[in-house]
Parts: C-alpha cells; sequence; structure tokens
C-alpha cells in the first residue's frame, strides 16, 4: 500500500511541475534565452522553397 501512495505522489509531483512550467510565468533568466533561440531557428524551421 505504501507503493500506491508513492506512486500516487510522484505522479502529483510530475503532474505539478508540468503545470508550472506550462502555465506560470517563467523569470527572465529562463524567457529570455528562450526567445533569443526561438528567434535564431525561426528562420530554419520556416524556410520556403522556391521552386
Amino acid at each position: 500500500m505504501i507503493y500506491g501512495f508513492a506512486y500516487l505522489g510522484m505522479v502529483l509531483a510530475i503532474s505539478l511541475g508540468w503545470v508550472v512550467l506550462a502555465v506560470l510565468k517563467k523569470p527572465d533568466f529562463i524567457e529570455k534565452p528562450l526567445g533569443e533561440l526561438k528567434n535564431k531557428i525561426r528562420p530554419f524551421i520556416n524556410q520556403k522553397d522556391d521552386q
């Protein structure tokens, strides 16, 4: 039974982590590098073939 509670706690902790990462505003030291990285790779992702 203790393993069931441990498993439930692990699942809830992981779910809470994903919610925090996905929903809450990220601090500037995380958000700024992510924005710069997105701007750098955006031209490579949205390439259009001129055929």
